[in-house]
């Protein structure tokens, strides 16, 4: 009897043989091009692998120079990382989940420079980056400088020049339209008329001809009262234009000085422009890291999150298109299919290396039950004291989303750092020392966000032109002066368009070091501004005081036809031969 079939174990040798052989020479390689691919598609630009190690005891996968292409940068990683292991819970898999029990990342590099192009071909071409702040946000330096008055009131329209042209306009129509009104009133030859006739009728004789005079008389005091009541009633009419034109003239007089006070505000510098000065200098770069940050959230959204939908009470996740649908049924440990435990991570930054934990990497948290949370930190760092990063992802209930993240750093220092790069005044910070501290959360799509940053042992230089302004020059030499300063940033909004306020003691402190400059530079200009526009008003001005002055002529002149008249109406004389009275 044969214990041992050899034709039997020699076919099992082989076997094994070549499963081997095929486990060594192509596990590795599929796993490898899997991941490249799967990656790749995910990105949107190249994802390399050196080398992928599959080990069997214990299960698990060992990675070598992964590098992640940053899709908006082909010429520059990501992400690169030196060596990924994990290890598997073998048992899992047997339910169809993937559970790595654990996960280290040792060497991971942010921004790192890549030998060749990462961008792939069918990836179409990125639309240029716009950043996520407000429409029309543009911070520049307020202007320094005062614009030529000459050169203002070119191109300036003035109040007064203006009220001053249409008061003369209405003051010449006044005075036309006078003098076709006093020509068609009675003058001084008609009144003459009237006392003719008067004296005529006085010089009647007999008592029939005296009763008959005094009857004319009456009849001609009837046509001069008829006559005054018209002289008087243009008369009224005249005095209330003429003062309406007065409190016209007098509104034109005080014009001139209210375009002086606008035009002065319109193109004097104020320290009130300087409120913007933070804005100017920080607010770029924190609104660059803050879009950063945002894209890269974005980007990394899936791994916390994936559409699903529930049918007939079970939970569904929603399929790739042609590629069916997997029907999650209730579990007694319900467990995600895919799910890292804790991921160890050393990270490379170029003041050292900063270590830490993530916990419970999974797009599925509403099955596992608990967020994702993370916490790195770095002590003693190359010109960096500390630094700490730590917060949670809690997608555990998808419709009611909220992240939170908390950042410290101590003792960074800081040098040669671009602050403004104005023609007129640029700043750099050579050295500080700085202090930051940054709290984000985000509840659903709305964003808050608030940063702390204290600097001190400040040294800022600054370059002046030799014709440069006072102003400039007291506002190079106030920062100068400047030793230690404050920032703050507010973020509001939503992740697609969000609102940045800044503000810093810069502001405060250029204000004060230029109050006196700009207080003399508003002084000049407040007075050069006077002179020229009282030049300009001058003339329309002794154009209405003389047209003023014609109609105060004809209000004279009608003065005097009605005293003339009164005086023909007043005086009565008796009649010397029949005793009576004329009533005139």
């Amino acid at each position: 009897m044969k214990w041992v079939r050899w034709q039997g174990l020699i076919a099992f040798v082989v076997v094994v043989i070549v499963v081997m052989g095929v486990w060594f020479f192509v596990v590795d390689s599929a796993i490898e091009a899997v991941i490249e691919k799967t990656g790749t598609h995910v990105v949107g630009a190249k994802v390399e692998l050196e080398d992928a190690d599959l080990s069997i005891s214990p299960l698990g996968l060992s990675l070598t120079g992964l590098q992640v292409t940053n899709p908006d940068e082909p010429m520059s990683n990501a992400v690169q990382v030196d060596r990924i292991a994990l290890l598997v819970e073998g048992a899992k898999l047997f339910r169809r989940k993937v559970i790595v029990k654990e996960m280290t990342l040792e060497g991971a590099r942010l921004n790192t420079p890549r030998k060749r192009s990462g961008a792939i071909s069918r990836r179409p071409a990125a639309a240029p980056s716009v950043s996520k702040r407000a429409a029309g946000e543009k911070f520049t330096l307020p202007p320094l400088g005062v614009p030529n008055v000459s050169e203002i009131l070119q191109r300036e329209k003035l109040r007064s020049l203006e009220l001053a042209e249409a008061l003369q306009a209405d003051l010449q129509a006044e005075k036309d339209q006078w003098r076709k009104r006093l020509a068609e009133l009675p003058d001084k030859v008609k009144l003459a008329a009237y006392r003719e006739r008067i004296e005529k009728l006085r010089s009647a004789k007999g008592g029939t001809r005296v009763l008959g005079a005094v009857k004319e008389v009456m009849g001609v005091q009837k046509e001069l009262r008829k006559d005054l009541d018209r002289i008087k009633a243009g008369q009224n009419a005249l005095q209330n234009n003429l003062a309406l034109f007065r409190k016209r003239m007098d509104e034109v007089g005080d014009a001139p000085l209210a375009d002086v006070h606008r035009l002065k505000e319109k193109y004097a510098f104020s320290p009130k422009g300087l409120t913007n000065v933070s804005r100017l200098v920080f607010g770029g770069k924190i609104g660059k890291w803050a879009d950063t940050a945002l894209d890269w959230y974005e980007r990394l959204r899936p791994v916390l999150e994936r559409s699903k939908e529930r049918k007939e009470g079970h939970e569904v996740v929603k399929p790739v298109r042609g590629k069916g649908a997997d029907v999650r049924f209730k579990e007694h440990q319900p467990l995600p299919d895919f799910l890292i435990r804790i991921a160890h991570v050393s990270m490379e930054i170029p003041a050292g290396s900063i270590r830490g934990q993530i916990r419970n990497i999974t797009p599925d948290q509403d099955v596992l039950g608990v967020p994702l949370t993370y916490d790195f930190s770095g002590e003693d760092l190359t010109r960096l004291r500390s630094v700490k990063l730590d917060g949670t992802l809690n997608h555990v209930d998808p419709s009611s989303p909220k992240d939170t993240a908390n950042f410290k750093i101590r003792g960074y220092q800081v040098t040669d750092m671009s602050l403004s790069d104005s023609a007129e005044l640029p700043m750099v910070l050579k050295k500080a020392t700085a202090n930051l501290k940054a709290r984000a959360s985000l509840s659903g799509e709305t964003l808050k966000a608030n940063l702390l940053a204290g600097l001190q042992s400040v040294e800022i230089a600054t370059r002046s032109q030799d014709e440069a302004g006072g102003l400039v020059k007291a506002m190079a030499l106030a920062v100068s002066d400047i030793k230690k300063f404050g920032v703050e940033a507010n973020i509001s909004g939503t992740l697609k368009a969000y609102d940045l306020q800044l503000s810093s003691d810069l502001d405060r402190v250029l204000k004060e070091a230029v109050r006196k400059q700009v207080e003399a530079q508003v002084t000049r200009l407040e007075k050069e501004l006077q002179s020229a526009i009282s030049e300009k008003v001058s003339e329309p001005m002794a154009d209405i005081k003389a047209s003023l002055g014609g109609l105060s002529a004809i209000s004279s002149e009608l003065t005097a036809r009605l005293n003339l008249g009164n005086e023909l109406l007043k005086g009565t004389k008796q009649n010397g031969r029949s005793g009576l009275k004329l009533p005139f």
